[in-house]
């Protein structure tokens, strides 16, 4: 699936509604469209909002539960749509066997970074996957899509549009090319005498629950990923571990991050402490002058290795398991003689 270049209509709204209702009377369409205007315009203005037209929304966008998703393919036109660079392979064995599923995407504003997703058999049975029979009739299909939609929502959710999930990832069942078999989605049905204006009259939309937070937005997502390249943070581990370090929780991905808590962490890039832009400790963290004499010969070593002072910070905490403050000196020593053996490394600058 294509969408370069799509002109999307400009149809008034009247005029998008009875062409949602001569479009509805189509045996064509997927079953939730046939016969229901209402969904169609649903479709067609979801369809809009991508920048998509109406047959390529239809086929594309699937309501599970009230919740849109989007098929592999409208997720990769998408990320592709937008310029970044995305790209899909299998890896077997021997015997020709599919082991994994690999999708990376490269951002046309950071083409030296790369985000990668991987899907394996093992995972997919861990997730409790492999017992669907979408699963067991084309392993192979299911993977790809499961690399596509992840690599996507972590390298460039703001292209998404609220449809970073496939419906086989939402419960649906699906077909082999992932499009929707069995939806739950419940569409009103047309009463005697009632217009199409009224037949496609929005529901009223359920409540929020107010303990529900707003997720982190893709803004927030690229700016704190230039952030973290300014200050030399680029692997994803100490990266975590800084995360966690500003927000006082850990994360598997900054994907979990609120708005908020993204928000903390990148004025914490943009501000950083007095203490983390000169050293990691400082006379009056220490009182103690063996422990003060370790903590110099840390930060020595760590620049003489060409690295910078809020790096090492991050990767204190994240070897030791708490900051430079509460260390002991045997944990200073041990942190001193790992670092001398080569265990810890400054992350090269990227060119």
């Amino acid at each position: 699936m294509t969408i370069d270049t799509i002109a999307v209509r400009q149809d008034s709204l009247p005029e998008r509604i009875e062409y949602s209702r001569a479009l509805a009377v189509s045996n064509l369409l997927p079953k939730q469209y046939q016969g229901k205007p209402e969904n169609v315009l649903y479709a067609i203005e979801f369809g809009r909002s991508l920048g998509i037209e109406p047959i390529a929304a239809i086929t594309g966008v699937h309501i599970i539960e009230g919740r849109p998703s989007a098929s592999s393919g409208l997720i990769s036109a998408l990320v592709r749509r937008a310029g970044h660079r995305l790209r899909v392979w299998v890896e077997r064995d021997q015997a020709g066997r599919v082991l994994a599923a690999v999708a990376t995407v490269i951002r046309k504003d950071d083409p030296e970074f790369e985000f990668r997703a991987t899907w394996t058999l093992a995972r997919a049975q861990a997730a409790g996957l492999t017992g669907k029979q979408v699963w067991k009739s084309y392993p192979e299909a299911m993977l790809k899509a499961r690399a596509i939609s992840e690599v996507a929502r972590e390298a460039c959710e703001e292209e998404l549009s609220g449809v970073g999930y496939t419906p086989e990832e939402l419960g649906a069942e699906v077909n082999s090319d992932g499009s929707v078999v069995v939806t739950t989605a419940v569409a009103r049905e047309n009463r005697p005498g009632q217009t199409v204006r009224e037949a496609v009259a929005p529901a009223e939309p359920p409540p929020v629950p107010e303990d529900i937070e707003e997720k982190i937005t893709g803004p927030q997502q690229k700016k704190m990923g230039a952030l973290m390249r300014e200050r030399g943070i680029t692997d994803r581990d100490t990266a975590l571990a800084f995360v966690a370090d500003v927000i006082g929780r850990e994360v598997a991905s900054r994907n979990e991050l609120t708005k908020a808590e993204a928000g903390r962490v990148i004025d914490h890039l943009e501000n950083p402490p007095a203490e983390a832009a000169e050293e990691p400790v400082d006379a009056e963290v220490v009182d103690d002058d063996e422990a003060e004499r370790l903590l110099a010969l840390i930060v020595a070593d760590w620049e003489t290795a060409g690295g910078v002072t809020a790096e090492l910070t991050t990767v204190f905490r994240a070897a030791v398991g708490v900051g430079h403050r509460e260390a002991s000196e045997a944990q200073l020593q041990q942190f001193l003689d790992q670092l001398r053996a080569g265990q810890y490394q400054p992350t090269e600058p990227v060119l």
